[in-house]
């Protein structure tokens, strides 16, 4: 009787080690099937942000073409012709003076606007010479300082330099709106693990846990990180500047 009931104890206690030992293991299976799950949704997204940002720059390439190619060359031609024209009338040359003027300022405008859609000197001469031009150009139309040291960058895709030029473009008009610096500093940094872009300002800085919110306008610089596969950190203190680093591993 005392060994039935002993074997009984033991199918008892060999039994409920087999739930113990199924419930841990259907556990760690289902913990490794939502990560999996996590992951190819976290993937799959990174896909549908990846398309949809290529689409938004294939439009603005249109319409970068169009406005230069169109819209720049008839108004270029429109100031040639009021070039020609001469007049003894002093207000009559007043005001030829200022059409030409305005014509002036309206190309001047529309070259700044093709250049924010389409980037042609990045698309012909790489992501250096391309920031170095937008550099060159916010120095004449902004009165803040920009300066830019930058490395030999090689290995980037065009679909990574465009997005590293846009996160510099947001982070450079972030800087101009909000900031009230007056000297913004762009790097770009290259070593065998990682391709590094920091943009810092001397400007009043802000709360970063504050970033998401109102109109520090983080988002499209987010978008472009996560299709990236990059990192990005934030350093700023309210009254000291702010410096944002994006990181891009080298494959």
């Amino acid at each position: 009787m005392k060994y039935m009931l002993f074997c009984g104890i033991l199918v008892i206690l060999f039994l409920a080690i087999s739930v113990i030992i199924f419930f841990i293991v259907y556990q760690k299976r289902l913990l490794a099937q939502q990560i999996r799950l996590q992951s190819v949704q976290h993937e799959y997204q990174r896909e549908l942000l990846t398309s949809s940002i290529a689409a938004q720059e294939k439009e603005r390439v249109r319409i970068g073409h169009d406005l230069h190619d169109e819209i720049g060359s008839s108004l270029s031609t429109a100031k040639l012709l009021v070039n020609q024209l001469n007049h003894t009338d002093p207000e009559k040359e007043q005001l030829v003076n200022s059409v030409k003027e305005i014509l002036s300022h309206t190309i001047q405008n529309l070259k700044n606007i093709s250049l924010n859609l389409y980037p042609s000197v990045l698309t012909k001469f790489g992501l250096v010479e391309g920031l170095q031009y937008l550099v060159s150009v916010l120095s004449q139309a902004s009165p803040l300082t920009f300066t830019f040291d930058a490395d030999e960058i090689s290995g980037l895709e065009l679909q990574q330099e465009l997005a590293l030029y846009r996160i510099v473009q947001e982070l450079v008009n972030n800087a101009i709106k909000h900031s009230g610096a007056s000297d913004v500093h762009l790097e770009l940094r290259q070593t065998a693990r990682f391709i590094q872009l920091s943009v810092r300002d001397n400007g009043c800085g802000f709360d970063p846990r504050e970033a998401g919110k109102g109109g520090i306008g983080l988002k499209s610089i987010e978008a472009r990180k996560e299709m990236l596969k990059a990192e990005m950190q934030i350093q700023s203190v309210p009254g000291e500047g702010t410096c944002i680093i994006v990181r891009l591993p080298v494959l």
